[in-house]
C-alpha cells in the first residue's frame, strides 16, 4: 500500500528551521507518511533542510518582498509542480506561499489543504492598505478546506473581521506553532545578578517595541535595574534609536546574537515584551518555562502566550508608564520571584513541545 504524501509550503527554507526546529523530525518517527518540502531561500538553508533528512525537498524561488515578476514565476512553478506531483494533503503557512500556495493547490485541483495562520504583518495597518491584505487573506482562506491558528484570539480577530469562517478554524490545544523545549528553556538554580536585569529578546525594531522601551527606560526610577537587549537590529530607524539609548544609559547591554537565548533567560529577573503585534508569541513561554515572568502588551496573540497572575502581566497597549511603575516595584519586591512560581508549570501543561507536535500530527492523520 503506497504511503500518503504531505506537502508543507512556506516562503523561505529557513522558516522550516526557525518555526518548525524538531518538528518534523517527530512527524517521521510517528507517523508513515512521506513528507515534500515547498520554499524559496538560499543554497545554505536548503543545504540545512536537506541535512535534516526528514523528505524531498523543492526550490518554488518563493520570495519575502512583494514583486509581481518574481511572484508570479514562483506562482507558475507551483502550479508546473502540482500539475505533475500529486498529494494527499498539502499544508501552507506565513504569507507569500499562503496566497501562492493556496491559487497553486485549487488550479491544480489539490482539494486537501490545510492553512495555518502564524499572524499577520498587517495587523497595526488601517485604511485601503489593510483593506487589500485582507482581502489576499481572504482569497486565501477560501480555498483551503481547513484553517489553523496559532491562538486563539488571533482566530478569533479573523472571524469577527469575515475573512473566514468558524466551520473551518481550528485552534489545536491552546496554540502555539511548535511549542517550548521545556528541558532546554529551564529555571536556572544559579544565583542572579546583583542588579534586577530586564531581558528584552527577539528583533530591534518598531514593531517589536523599541521606541516603547525608550519611554519605559525614561520612566524608570531604580538605578538598580539592567536592562539586556538580545537580538539583530532590523533597519537604520531601530539602529539610531539603540545607539541613542545605549548612549544615554549605561545599564543597557545589547547582544546582537546569540544561539543560546535561554541562558539569557535563565539569567534575568523579568521579561519584557512589548511587541505591537503577534500571531502567538513563542518568547514568552520560553521565559514562563525557564520560570521568569513576562510582562507585555494585551495584544492579539500575546493574550495566549502569557497567563495573567501565572506567567506574567499584561498592560494596556502603549502604557509605558504603568508597565515602568510595574518593574520599579518588581525590583524592589524581595518576594517577586515567587510571584509567578507556577509559570513553569503552566508552560509544560500546555505548551510542551511534544504535546504541540502530538496535536499537529492528529490533526494531519486524521485529514488524510
Amino acid at each position: 500500500m503506497q504511503k500518503p504524501n504531505v506537502c508543507f509550503i512556506l516562503t523561505d527554507a529557513i522558516s522550516f528551521q526557525m518555526l518548525c526546529r524538531g518538528q518534523f523530525e517527530y512527524f517521521k518517527e510517528n507517523s508513515d507518511f512521506d513528507m515534500t518540502f515547498v520554499s524559496g531561500g538560499d543554497e545554505h538553508d536548503f543545504a540545512k533542510l536537506i541535512k535534516r533528512k526528514v523528505g524531498n525537498v523543492f526550490d518554488a524561488k518563493l520570495v519575502r518582498k512583494p514583486s509581481v515578476i518574481r511572484d508570479f514565476k514562483s506562482l507558475i512553478t507551483l502550479i508546473s509542480y502540482f500539475s505533475t506531483n500529486r498529494f494527499d494533503l498539502v499544508v501552507y503557512s506565513t504569507p507569500k506561499a499562503l496566497l501562492l500556495g493556496s491559487i497553486a493547490t485549487s488550479i491544480t485541483r489539490h482539494n486537501n489543504t490545510i492553512a495555518i495562520i502564524r499572524g499577520r504583518a498587517y495587523e497595526n495597518y488601517s485604511g485601503t492598505k489593510r483593506k487589500i491584505y485582507q482581502l489576499l487573506d481572504k482569497i486565501s482562506l477560501l480555498s483551503s478546506k481547513k484553517v489553523i491558528f496559532i491562538s486563539d484570539s488571533l482566530r478569533e480577530s479573523y472571524l469577527e473581521e469575515g475573512l473566514t469562517s468558524r466551520s473551518k478554524s481550528y485552534l489545536l490545544g491552546s496554540g502555539s506553532s511548535n511549542g517550548v523545549d521545556t528541558t532546554r528553556f529551564q529555571p536556572n538554580k544559579a544565583t542572579k545578578n546583583d542588579s534586577f536585569t530586564v531581558l528584552v529578546a527577539g528583533r530591534i525594531c518598531i514593531d517589536k517595541g523599541i521606541q516603547d522601551l525608550v519611554e519605559v527606560i525614561a520612566n524608570i526610577k531604580s538605578k538598580n535595574i539592567t536592562f539586556k537587549l538580545v537580538g539583530p537590529v532590523e533597519n537604520p530607524t531601530s539602529e539610531a534609536i539603540l545607539s541613542s539609548l545605549t548612549s544615554n544609559y549605561p545599564n543597557i547591554v545589547h547582544v546582537p546574537y546569540t544561539d543560546n537565548i535561554e541562558q539569557h533567560f535563565m539569567e534575568a529577573d523579568l521579561h519584557l515584551f512589548l511587541t505591537h503585534r503577534e500571531g502567538f508569541g513563542n518568547v514568552a513561554i520560553e521565559a514562563a518555562s525557564c520560570g521568569i515572568p513576562t510582562f507585555a502588551y494585551d495584544v492579539i496573540g500575546v493574550k495566549d502566550s502569557v497567563k495573567e497572575g501565572i506567567s506574567g502581566k499584561k498592560f494596556n497597549f502603549k502604557d509605558t508608564a504603568s508597565i515602568a511603575q510595574a518593574i520599579d516595584e518588581a525590583s524592589t519586591d524581595p518576594s517577586f520571584d515567587q510571584r509567578y512560581r507556577l509559570a513553569r508549570e503552566w508552560a509544560i501543561e500546555h505548551f510542551s513541545q511534544e504535546k504541540v507536535w502530538n496535536d499537529l500530527l492528529k490533526f494531519y492523520k486524521d485529514n488524510l
